[in-house]
């Protein structure tokens, strides 16, 4: 069988697949192409299951998730195949019109945005009415903080439980940082984060952007506050008391089992075991050497911040069998990455950033795709061109590179199929282009491959 990437390019190139038998719907599945396939996810999308903005005709991994959605909602089987009773419920069922999910747009949408936003979850700058990807990520925090299935689509439950929420709770006046803020006030909150080793990006940047938000959320957490993402009185005093004190967050283990301790300066074979852990899991960039230095402390961060694990940069036991016991790193699905990354064409370019609700620079539109599908990689072109496997063509999903400043890698791009990368360009934002364009065939380096 053709991996995933070389059946989503066949699909992308119109190649042609077994239709199904219009005298009957039992058996449409993943890996069918048709006009009645493309009716299928359209029946779907009016229902508010099929999420992605064009029915396709392509019976993919994203058509099959909507199928499967759709028969636990009808008490079916889920298996992800179109039998009988499943179309039939598919013609029956009503169209979904309360259901507002990725694609809608108008006033129903802005109306969703300012109540997620005032109760801190859509942390985009502006209401656009446009039900996007960050929209669906705030539904998905908010089904998620209230017991409700997370599944990014704000049906007539979760706009009722939205509705609840917002009438016994009034915003806080208090509550003067949050996403969008910028300044003095916002680099001493960072400086404070970092010191107590939940804000773990390299700079002081002095916006308050996702990173800083989630920081805030896992401080909120971790000291029984609510879990808001804004800065109000009480995060902002449990916070100087903290910084105060000196004490880290508390640690999920006893201090008796911290009996392993390594942290900058330690030499040895556990320094070597623990980076080569580290390299293979995608956290660690450079040589293997045995000695624990600022590059190794701030791959066991990230790896303690994935984990979920206090983010001190020291191996303590925890850290330490949680690593070693750590598999291999999830393969990517080429199919949700490129679809993730259609969906933010337009984004602006924005140096330094890497979501949605910021701006992407180059490396940043990659790493964050890359993260959303639980993959880590580098956060820049050097490092990701360090770290990758060469490949002699690109296949969806290889990064590709280029030398537009530089005689080494200095851009980077997603390959989609048919010649085209997917990238984030100073001048143009999230665009497509084509590798045999002058300008990037000349400056072509080659490809590289995290999967």
């Amino acid at each position: 069988m053709k991996p995933n990437h070389v059946v989503f390019a066949a699909a992308m190139a119109s190649a042609f697949f077994l239709a199904p038998d219009e005298s009957q719907a039992a058996e449409w599945k993943k890996g069918m192409s048709s006009p009645e396939i493309k009716q299928l996810q359209q029946r779907l999308k009016e229902k508010g299951f099929f999420t992605y903005p064009q029915a396709t005709g392509y019976f993919g991994a994203i058509t099959e998730e909507a199928v499967k959605a759709f028969q636990r909602a009808m008490n079916l089987p889920a298996t992800g195949i179109v039998d009988d009773a499943t179309y039939a419920k598919l013609k029956s069922a009503p169209a979904s019109n309360d259901t507002l999910a990725i694609g809608s747009r108008g006033a129903a949408v802005s109306d969703l945005q300012r109540r997620l936003k005032q109760l801190g979850y859509f942390r985009y700058p502006q209401i656009t009415g446009y039900y996007g990807a960050v929209t669906a990520d705030a539904v998905k925090q908010f089904q998620r903080a209230n017991g409700l299935p997370a599944t990014g689509r704000a049906d007539r439950a979760t706009l009722e439980r939205l509705k609840q929420k917002e009438e016994g709770s009034s915003p806080s006046p208090s509550a003067a940082l949050t996403v969008g803020a910028r300044g003095d006030e916002v680099r001493k909150l960072q400086q404070q984060l970092k010191q107590l080793g939940y804000f773990t990006y390299s700079d002081i940047t002095g916006y308050y952007g996702v990173l800083t938000a989630d920081a805030i959320r896992r401080f909120q957490r971790d000291n029984g506050l609510p879990v808001t993402g804004a800065v109000d009185n009480q995060t902002a005093a449990r916070l100087a008391s903290a910084v105060k004190a000196k004490t880290p967050p508390p640690a999920p283990i006893e201090r008796e089992r911290l009996a392993v301790r390594l942290s900058i300066g330690a030499l040895g074979e556990d320094v070597k075991r623990i980076q080569t852990k580290l390299k293979e899991l995608g956290y660690f960039y450079t040589a293997i050497t045995g000695y624990y230095g600022t590059a190794t402390a701030d791959a066991v961060r990230r790896f303690q911040q994935a984990a979920k694990l206090p983010a001190t940069g020291i191996v303590d036991s925890e850290t330490y069998e949680r690593l070693l016991g750590q598999a291999p790193p999830t393969k990517v699905d080429v199919i949700e990455l490129v679809a993730d990354a259609a969906e933010l064409l337009g984004t602006p370019y924005v140096w330094g950033g890497d979501a949605p609700e910021e701006g992407f620079d180059c490396s940043g539109f990659i790493f964050y795709l890359f993260q959303q599908q639980g993959v880590p990689i580098p956060r820049t072109v050097a490092l990701m061109w360090n770290a990758g496997a060469s490949v002699s063509a690109p296949e969806v999903g290889d990064i590709v590179f280029f030398a537009t400043t530089t005689n080494g890698p200095s851009h980077a791009g997603i390959y989609i199929g048919n010649g085209q990368f997917i990238h984030s360009g100073a001048s143009t934002g999230v665009t497509i282009s084509r590798l045999d364009q002058s300008y990037w065939k000349q400056r072509y380096l080659g490809a590289k491959r995290f999967f």
